[in-house]
């Protein structure tokens, strides 16, 4: 089953993005048939990797202060609990961005608040410090950014004069 992550979350979208860029360079345009499906389904499962990497880029982790000692009880004051990171995010990251992309691609732009609002509210009570609190807002933040990315890739390349006019 190892094999399988990779494949669905680089392989599969590279292909699909790869082939909607060549058929764009050679015929100026793509058919909205092919164009919104094939980005649709590459922007939703080439998002895990990418927010994985602005995880680790923004891990601070090292450069936390270390708690200090107390000075009313001569003890070490004790740190946050630190529980282990969200779980389940490969699939709702994913759903997150499938939501954005269509609400993007049909100008239902309130969509995406509408599925931010869901995610919030199904998270909520799964924080219990800053760090998943942390991981939130930027896995969050980055999921439709990089949605973003590929509705406008799928708007650009299904637009009337294409994106290289001849």
């Amino acid at each position: 089953m190892s094999f399988l992550r990779p494949l669905t979350t680089a392989v599969l979208p590279a292909a699909l993005v790869l082939t909607t860029a060549i058929w764009t360079v050679f015929a100026g345009t793509v058919p909205r048939e092919w164009a919104y499906p094939a980005l649709l389904i590459a922007g939703a499962l080439s998002g895990d990797p990418v927010v994985r990497g602005v995880f680790r880029f923004a891990d601070v982790s090292h450069e936390r202060p270390r708690p200090a000692k107390s000075p009313w009880d001569d003890s070490e004051a004790t740190a946050e609990p630190v529980d282990p990171p969200l779980r389940g995010g490969l699939v709702i990251g994913a759903l997150e961005r499938a939501g954005a992309i269509v609400s993007l691609l049909t100008g239902m732009v309130a969509g995406i608040g509408v599925v931010v609002a869901i995610k919030g509210l199904a998270r909520y009570g799964e924080f219990t410090n800053a760090q998943q609190r942390e991981q939130f807002i930027i896995g969050t933040l980055v999921s439709l950014l990089w949605a973003a990315l590929f509705a406008g890739a799928a708007l650009w390349c299904t637009t009337a004069r294409g994106p290289f006019p001849g």
